[in-house]
């Protein structure tokens, strides 16, 4: 994947390459020769000379012809140019030619400026007859190619028929000194990133010297598309040229790539497009087209992992533009709808999970899908040997959870401020102890205790048996809980209720009283882990009226806030005997008290002695 990592980063950025030729490409044009029987020369008569065009005619030996017609004065002459306007000039010439110097008229070829200043001589006049010579030279670079004959005698030049400057079969070497440009080049094909399908590309050309000769588009060395530019000048069947400016100045290329044949591939495509000159200058946009056609390969795991079956697995790769996004569904067998699970992608694999045992159980099938960078999507209702990818909920294992308090009882009552003590067994299906597993002891308390619910962790030993203090406080109901693993199904399981008594202690200011005057009984309610109630916990005052019957005296009482009591109580002076009572605080049964209630306090013995 680090080969796929390095062309995503190239794709992002755009790789792209802009180039250019060295500019200073060479063509040749042809004038008053066999190729090209005509000129473009710009010829000036005078009344002394004339020029005459006789390129198509065998009888004036194909020539283009600068004559004396008349007497002619000092600085007259006549003059045929060929010129090249920047950014051309004109390197090289070879042509025929005949110049005879007479009379004072002289023949002369030579290169010149733009402003006609010679720069370079190619032929000079001659006095004796001769026939048609030929010559080939390159020199510097030269705006004009000028040809005349001229009056070089002071006082003037009497007419003569031998003087002339007669040339044919020419042939300059122009050069271009400016690359052709780019004014536009756009299109999907030329945009950023990863691409499939079929793809365009704009590109518009101009070019300010020969003129544009085509525009070429190649992918991994082969050509996409050509555009021919307007090139009136070529002479067909040749890389000449009949004019100074062969072209037209613009061209235009369009295409549409179709990204899934040759010579396109998946993965990276060298990729440019150039813009050419008569001269053979160009100017070329070079760029890295990655191209991805292919869909991600997707398939299932072949197996479930036993020890975690509900982690559902998909191998998803893509050799290209790289996996952009997928996810997994599911459904039980015979629906119509797909339910998305919550998917990453991770470890080459499409990886959810699903929670099996909040779906009835039965038969469920699964499907996955995949997309690249570049769009492609693939999807897969099969693991990677070809077998449908069904499962049968619920996928974990179920456990088994005993737990009780001690003898066994589901309801356990015990003295207020006593400990207990709970345990249990976890095992799996087959009866199996499951050994160090994480077991959760929850206490849920009453209304009226300071806290609601609390928790300890335990583990099982190597039985599968674990076990817990419960530390005294108030009644409340235990429950274990496993809270499961990705192999086991969670399970909870109710030990009971541990139901603690109240409990109130009971003093007496006097063993022994006499009739008429009074005791006084105070004590306090025990609230271990208890709020009192709001105004007081409310308390009874009883009395033994038999061996096992207590009776309430006066009405029922509230402690203060913190469950203590005080309770002044005067005997009658109407005993004759002594009397003897027993008596005792009973905590009354009552709303949000987390205490078992009814419960009475020791019982103390008070005498009641006779007057």
């Amino acid at each position: 994947m680090a080969g796929v990592a390095a062309m995503l980063t190239a794709a992002l950025v755009g790789l792209h390459a802009p180039t250019a030729s060295a500019a200073g490409g060479e063509y040749t044009v042809v004038q008053c020769d066999p190729l090209n029987r005509g000129h473009q020369a710009s010829v000036s008569d005078s009344r002394a000379y004339e020029g005459h065009n006789f390129c198509a005619e065998a009888s004036q030996d194909y020539a283009l012809k600068l004559l004396n017609v008349k007497d002619a004065e000092t600085g007259r002459l006549g003059l045929a140019r060929w010129s090249a306007p920047a950014p051309l000039a004109i390197v090289g010439a070879s042509l025929q030619y005949k110049a005879r110097n007479d009379s004072g008229h002289h023949a002369r070829i030579f290169a010149a400026d733009a402003a006609g200043r010679e720069t370079k001589r190619i032929v000079s006049g001659q006095t004796d007859a001769a026939p048609f010579r030929s010559i080939a030279l390159r020199f510097p670079p030269a705006s004009q190619i000028v040809a005349w004959l001229r009056c070089d005698r002071g006082g003037g030049c009497p007419r003569s028929d031998q003087a002339k400057t007669w040339m044919r079969n020419v042939r300059m070497t122009v050069a271009d000194y400016r690359d052709p440009s780019f004014s536009g080049l756009d299109g999907s094909l030329w945009a950023s990133g990863w691409r499939r399908g079929s793809h365009g590309l704009t590109a518009v050309a101009l070019d300010e010297g020969t003129g544009l000769e085509r525009i070429v588009a190649t992918t991994n060395g082969a050509q996409l598309a050509l555009t021919n530019g307007q090139c009136p000048g070529r002479i067909p069947g040749t890389a000449l040229s009949s004019r100074v400016i062969p072209c037209g100045p613009n061209g235009e290329l369009r295409l549409t790539a179709d990204t899934t044949r040759a010579p396109f591939r998946n993965g990276a495509n060298a990729t440019s497009v150039c813009a050419i000159d008569f001269a053979g200058n160009r100017r070329c946009d070079q760029r890295t087209v990655w191209v991805d056609n292919a869909p991600p390969q997707l398939a299932f795991a072949n197996e479930q992992d036993p020890s975690d079956p509900e982690l559902i697995r998909a191998p998803v790769s893509d050799p290209h533009s790289g996996v952009a996004s997928g996810r997994i569904l599911f459904r039980a067998q015979g629906e119509s709808e797909w339910e998305p699970l919550s998917t990453r992608h991770e470890g080459g694999e499409l990886r959810a999970r699903v929670d099996s045992a909040s779906y009835p159980p039965g038969r469920y099938e699964f499907k996955a899908e995949a997309s690249d960078v570049a769009g492609n999507a693939a999807d897969s209702a099969s693991r990677a040997n070809g077998e449908p990818m069904v499962l049968s909920f619920p996928l974990r294992e179920p456990v088994r959870l005993s737990t009780h308090m001690p003898g066994g009882s589901p309801r356990q009552t015990v003295s207020y401020g006593t400990d207990s003590r709970v345990a249990g067994r976890l095992m799996d299906s087959s009866g199996e102890p499951l050994r160090n597993h994480e077991v959760r002891i929850e206490e849920y308390f009453g209304p009226g205790a300071l806290i609601d619910r609390r928790v300890r962790e335990v583990r099982t030993d190597a039985r599968g048996r674990f076990a817990s203090k419960l530390p005294a406080g108030p009644s409340r109901a235990v429950t274990a809980i496993y809270e499961g693993t990705p192999r086991y199904l969670n399970r909870r399981s109710s030990a009971g209720r541990l139901a603690v008594r109240s409990r109130a202690s009971f003093r007496v200011s006097r063993r022994k009283v006499r009739a008429g005057k009074a005791v006084v009984f105070r004590g306090k309610v025990g609230r271990l882990g208890a709020r009192i109630p709001a105004g007081g916990k409310l308390v009874e005052l009883q009395v033994r009226e038999g061996p096992s019957s207590w009776n309430t005296v006066r009405e029922a009482f509230r402690t203060n806030d913190r469950g203590r009591y005080r309770l002044r109580y005067r005997f009658g002076t109407f005993y004759e005997r002594d009397a003897r009572f027993r008596f005792r605080v009973k905590v009354a049964r009552e709303q949000r008290w987390p205490y078992k209630a009814p419960s009475g306090s020791k019982s103390r013995r008070v005498v009641v002695k006779a007057r």
